[in-house]
């Protein structure tokens, strides 16, 4: 009696641990099957996805033509070997640092997270990643101008520019990479790649497949997800009697909040959606600032990756499970720098994988219906990434940036420009009185060409043969 209660359970668990997890495999071979493997891409509003998704949805379909392979199967394994390829390249790495956290987050963390990466193709996109930080590994020494030893990018920025360029062109958020490049020639160089290998990749696959950009106007077209930092307050409303509130509706292939009607609760719906798209500029134009005012050296690369996802993640006005494979792997990178910043912000993302699995797939059902254990776990899951994202630019920031955050001379000119607004504003005309000018401070010589362009206490990269070296912003 206990054996088959047991075996009753054990086949419980097992059909809800994976078939929910899969669901979007039977998605992508519909895509494959009517659509996909013709050359079209699918005319439905849950394609989202850049155009180089296409071959990879396409390639289970042909093993199940050529050999018989079931596409599940076939799709199955695409995403292990993936994640094996993953492991190896962290590895790798490590054997060649003497610093092992980083395999072992990305090992611990899957399955922490559970079957969904192996049933969503988004490990594919940060294989991109992770392997074009591999390529660019810790960089080429160089000689700083005091003698100490500084980094510059290796020849392998090229390689991996396009690696990043792919993974931009399978799911958008690989492109955040290039926050992570120094502000020199050799940045410029691998930025451009990135730039060269999106635009190239959409281009080539425009030949073979009709409505490649169609996906602009899809993910354009999405509202407030159930699960994202701006949705879960109005299921955790919903679930202390919030009327006039949808959970359980899709919209543009996701769980969205949807008003009921069009009273007060349909504007906050819709002011809650410019809110969510203002944060995620400002949290863009944040990222640009840092850019402009950081100290680059290797372990930037990864971190600022990592930081950038985060921020882009709990700004965004939706939130899917298969988006913390993103931090995972690119957080395990982050683990392979001594030097990194994003130790606690990684400890916290762990904690969120099996958060998320409790959500998906045990629990949606649940979520869709606002329960309450269900939304206090996600709540807290968004609580905890938005603490990652904090501290994750926060240590970044003071890592890399050298005084307050808006400088001196910055602060004066724009105080100066008030004041001077200000008192033209006030005082007539005719009784302004000429000052007499004062001695003006004489300017810094500018130090020649063939010497190093970067102090060392700047923490700038500095480039050999003569090349600029990333500048310092003088405020």
């Amino acid at each position: 009696m206990v054996r088959d209660q047991g075996r009753a359970l054990s086949h419980r668990f097992l059909r809800g641990y994976g078939r929910e997890s899969v669901g979007d495999v039977s998605t992508y071979l519909k895509w494959a099957q009517n659509s996909l493997y013709y050359g079209q891409i699918p005319h439905d509003t849950e394609w989202q996805y850049p155009p180089l998704l296409a071959p990879i949805l396409v390639f289970p379909e042909w093993l199940s033509h050529t050999f018989g392979i079931h596409y599940l199967t076939g799709f199955t394994a695409m995403t292990f070997l993936a994640d094996c390829v993953i492991t190896a390249m962290l590895l790798w790495t490590a054997t060649r640092r003497d610093t092992w956290s980083g395999p072992w987050y990305w090992i611990l963390g899957v399955p922490l997270l559970g079957p969904i990466v192996y049933g969503r193709y988004d490990v594919f996109p940060a294989l991109c990643v992770v392997v074009a930080l591999a390529l660019l590994g810790k960089g080429l020494p160089i000689i700083m101008a005091d003698g100490s030893k500084g980094r510059q990018l290796n020849n392998r920025r090229w390689v991996a520019g396009i690696l990043i360029g792919f993974g931009a062109a399978i799911k958008i958020w690989p492109g955040l990479a290039i926050f992570g490049m120094p502000r020199s020639k050799r940045g410029w160089q691998a930025i451009a790649t990135v730039a060269a290998s999106i635009i190239g990749t959409i281009a080539t696959l425009s030949f073979f497949f009709t409505g490649t950009l169609s996906f602009i106007g899809n993910q354009g077209g999405r509202g407030i997800e159930i699960e994202s930092i701006w949705g879960i307050p109005y299921v955790l409303g919903k679930r202390l009697h919030l009327d006039h509130v949808i959970t359980n509706r899709v919209v543009y292939g996701s769980y969205q909040i949807v008003p009921d009607g069009h009273g007060l609760i349909s504007a906050l719906v819709s002011l809650t959606y410019y809110v969510a798209l203002l944060s995620l500029a400002g949290g863009f134009v944040l990222m640009a600032y840092w850019w402009w005012r950081k100290a680059w050296r290797p372990a930037v690369m990864a971190d600022a990756t990592f930081v950038a996802t985060l921020i882009m993640i709990v700004t965004s006005r939706v939130i899917s499970p298969q988006y913390l494979i993103w931090l995972l792997a690119v957080a395990g990178f982050c683990l392979l720098y001594k030097d990194t910043t994003q130790r606690r912000s990684a400890v916290l993302v762990l904690i969120c994988m099996p958060l998320t699995q409790y959500e998906f797939p045990f629990a949606f059902q649940s979520l869709l219906h606002a329960h309450i254990l269900v939304t206090l776990v996600v709540c807290l899951r968004d609580l905890l990434l938005v603490l990652a994202a904090y501290f994750g630019f926060r240590d970044l920031w003071v890592s890399t940036v050298e005084g307050p955050f808006v400088p001196p001379r910055l602060r004066a000119l724009i105080s100066r420009g008030g004041a001077s607004a200000d008192k033209a504003a006030t005082e007539p005309a005719a009784a302004v009185v000429a000052e007499p000018a004062l001695e003006a401070e004489p300017e810094p010589a500018e130090p020649e060409v063939a010497k190093v362009r970067a102090s060392p206490s700047s923490g700038a990269e500095v480039e050999a043969d003569g090349v600029d070296a990333e500048p310092v912003r003088k405020w």
